[in-house]
This record gives C-alpha cells, structure tokens and sequence, in this order.
C-alpha cells in the first residue's frame, strides 16, 4: 500500500480509538503497527502530533510515550501547607492537584486518603487576593475561570473582581488530620496517585525533622534544571500545571521522591520564577520575558488604557484591557481580540465595523459610563489600526491557518456562552460541569493563540505541525464535552 493510500484508509477516529486502547507505556510504532502502517512515516507523523497535542501523554525525544495520570501513579510529590492553612485546618487543591490529575477530573472533586480514611471537604469564604495567593500555580490566566467553577457562588466574577472581593472555594476538612499528626511548618505531606479515572491520592506524613536542607536544596536543583528544559523547549504557551507536569517528567527518579514541594521551589528556586504578561502567566527563567526572550529581556508591559481628553474619569476600570473586557460583559481575552483582528487581516477584510461584530456579536456591551466606553472604544480602535497597519501578511502566511482554526472556536465559545445566558434568564439550570471543563480548555488555546499573534514567533514547520495538532486535539476535546449529556 502506497504511503497517501495508507493516510487515507485510517481515518482520526481510527487513531483516537488506538491511542485509548493503548498500554499505559508504548512507542508510536506500535500504534501505527495496530493500524496496519508501521512503516507508513505519514501516519507516524500524525500519530506524534496527536500524542504531542494531548496533554494526557508524555513522551521523549524517541517517542516512547506514557500515560501521564500512569507515570504520576509510580512517584511522589509533596504539598506543604503553610502556618495559616494549617491554623485554619484547610488545604487548597487547586494549584496543587492539577498538574497531576486529567482534564476530566475538577481538582476540588478529587480524593484524598491518608490510612485509607477520607478526608471530608468543605467549603470557605475568603478575599480573592489571599485565594489567589493561595491558587497562583493554575496560572493567573486561568484563576478566575477555576473560582467560577469550583462554586456557584463565584458566579460572575471576572465582572466584579477586586482584592476584596469574597471567593467562596472547596477545600480539603484537614482539621483532624493536622491535630493527628500535630501537623507544623515545615511538615511535608506526601501525595501519590492511586485512582488515575476517580482522582484519588494516597498521602503519607513526612515531618520537618525528615526533610533536611540538604535534601530540599538538590530536589529544587534536580527540579530546577528539569524546569530550565521545559521553558526552554515549550517557551510560554503551556499554563503552569502542565509546565509542572513535564518538569516532573523530564527531571524523572531524581524529582520522585518529594524532597520538596511546588510551594517551597517557588520560593527558593534561583532560576525560575513566575513571570506575568498582562493576564497570563508562567514559570519563566528568571531575568527573561514571559514571551520566552533571552535573559536580560525587558518585558513588554500589558495594555495599558487612558481616558481620551476631555471626558471626565470613569466609574469602571479603564486602565487594563483585560480587566474591562470583564467588566463590559465580554468572555473574550485579549489574545482572542488581538486573533479576531490579525485573523480579518489574513481574510483581506481590514474594516473595522466587520472586526467588531465578529468579536462581539451578541448584543450590546455593558458599559459602566459613557468614559469606560469611549476609552474602550478607543483602544479597540487603536489596536485594530497598529495591527492592520504593521500586519505582515508574508510572514503570519504560515500561521494564519492555525490561528483561524482557533478563532473559530473562539466564536463557539461566544455562541455557547451567549446560549448559556439566554437559558438563565429563561430559568434554565446552568450546565456548571460542562462550563468547567471548557473553560481550562480554551485556556490551553489562549497560550497557542499567544505564540500565533507574535511577530517574533517564526515557527518551522514541525513546530507549526506540533501547534496545529495541539489545535485539533482541543478542537475533538470540545466536541466531546458538548457531545455529553
């Protein structure tokens, strides 16, 4: 059989379906020998490429490939829950479980198990500022959307966000737990996954006369050194979790045994920090931009928006993009602001009326004042004029049909959300499962999206490959979930 024939006759569900059934541990030739094409280089290819979109699989440079959820069951990590958490008897999940859990399973419904006894969950009120102290490790991108989740409560909150805004979150009931094991600072809890499809971790106790500095000083440099690989070959568009998850990966036995945790390599760590672009954030090295310069890089400074002369200061937020597309009712980023225009700008349509329907086509905005509005109409403007003007239609040729395929399901999302909210005002129940596992999703094409709008992002064409592959897998990932009943 020819290669193109081969190509033709297995078909992307064929492939999905080897993938499911595959051994936790296998290499990509054994897929494509299932499928009948071990010597078919095009197939491989487009096994690599979905194995390389899926943030459930690691793999090497050889394309030996494991499950992840597999390769968290055979390792450690420790969590260190510090002097308030413990005082409150509490310990957050977020930031602390998702790298290690699926796509499937929210962090607040997993299960924790120390001596085969359950320890219960309950629910907090806290200032946003101090739950996201406590949250930074989702990625700052990514806060918001998990506090919606995670609660009713937190309905609408990217709307009405401030540092003193109450968040009601799931945690886990550790009061007895910390009164057993007369749980201090510095004390250490063990985590390993024991249930990859139900979420469960079996914790054990490591107290602070067992973790000594020697030992905490070479795991945070095992880690750190694992990291430095990470950032450097992923640069900046995977979020935090997924950036943990590889490091664990690549730094292998000498970063399994949990001599320390996420929280204290934050701290200590000399050569990885987290960096901030306007509403996103990553593990970067530290003196580099967000955007994966060299060190010693400036970083570029977030949108920043000032009210037009002659109209008084607004009631509304004005000084922050991101902030007030929240605010004005919009569920966009601007990532997918900055993609509608440069995706109209491929199209060969550089009207500005055009570009704004597309971005916000249901209904009108909510301004607070007629100031929030004129400077958001204004930077609108602005942006869609620097981009249109500066567009280099040569060099986005290559990567305008990756982020087209993107915007496309950015316009889903808009026409889900607009339905969403018609049903809710019809009385309708809210389908709060389904909304949180998509939003991580469009999350995880948010930092695509962000390499894509680059004009210093020149992919080669395995990269470009890697990207469109990461697109499509999200792409089948969505139609799944609304699939779902």
């Amino acid at each position: 059989m020819k290669k193109n024939e081969a190509k033709r006759s297995v078909s992307l569900k064929a492939i999905d379906e080897a993938l499911d059934s595959a051994p936790w541990i296998f290499n990509v030739k054994e897929i494509a020998a299932k499928l009948g094409g071990e010597s078919d280089e095009d197939l491989l290819r487009r096994i690599e490429h979905l194995v390389d979109g899926d943030t459930d699989f690691f793999h090497d440079d050889e394309w030996n490939c494991e499950l992840k959820a597999h390769y968290f069951s055979r390792i450690g990590f420790a969590m260190t829950p510090d002097s308030w958490e413990i005082r409150e008897g509490v310990l957050f999940p977020g930031g602390r479980l998702t790298p290690f859990l699926s796509q499937e399973i929210f962090p607040s419904d997993a299960v924790l198990l120390h001596d085969d006894e359950e320890i219960p969950k309950r629910e907090i009120t806290l200032p946003f500022s101090e739950a996201m102290r406590y949250s930074i490790l989702l990625g700052q991108d990514q806060v918001i959307n998990y506090f919606e989740a995670d609660s009713d409560a937190n309905d609408g909150l990217r709307y009405k966000v401030s540092p003193t805004v109450l968040v009601t979150l799931t945690v886990f009931d550790c009061r007895a737990l910390y009164a057993k094991l007369d749980f201090q600072p510095g004390d250490a809890l063990i985590a390993r996954l024991t249930d990859p499809d139900e979420g469960v971790f079996e914790l054990t106790f490591r107290p602070r006369s067992e973790r000594s500095e020697a030992v905490r000083g070479k795991w945070i440099l095992d880690y750190e050194k694992a990291m430095t690989e990470v950032v450097k070959r992923f640069r900046d568009y995977p979020e935090i979790p997924d950036q943990i998850a590889w490091a664990f990966y690549y730094g292998g036995e000498a970063v399994a045994d949990g001599g320390a945790s996420m929280e204290e390599f934050i701290s200590e760590s000399d050569k990885i920090e987290i960096r901030t672009d306007g509403d996103h954030a990553v593990l970067s090295l530290t003196g580099t931009a967000a955007s994966g310069g060299e060190e010693g890089e400036e970083e570029e400074a977030s949108p920043r928006t000032e009210v037009p002369e002659g109209l008084s200061i607004s009631a509304g937020e004005t000084s922050d993009f991101a902030a007030m597309l929240r605010e004005v009712g919009s569920a966009l980023t601007p990532e997918e602001v900055d993609g509608f225009i440069l995706d109209n700008c491929a199209a060969r349509d550089m009207t500005f009326d055009r570009f704004f329907a597309r971005a916000f086509p249901h209904g009108p905005l909510e301004y607070a004042d007629e100031a929030q509005e004129a400077v958001f109409l204004n930077f609108l403007e602005e942006r869609f004029e620097e981009l249109s003007e500066h567009y280099d239609r040569v060099g986005d040729e290559k990567k305008a049909p990756v982020r087209s395929t993107v915007m496309e399901l950015v316009e889903d999302k808009l026409d889900f959300l607009a339905d969403e909210e018609h049903e809710s005002e019809h009385g309708a129940n809210h389908d709060h499962c389904k909304c949180h596992k998509l939003e991580p999703l469009y999350g995880k094409l948010d930092g695509i999206l962000r390499q894509l709008n680059s004009e210093a992002f020149d992919p080669g064409e395995e990269e470009l490959d890697r990207l469109q592959a990461r697109v499509e897998e999200r792409a089948d990932k969505r139609e799944k979930i609304m699939e779902k009943e």
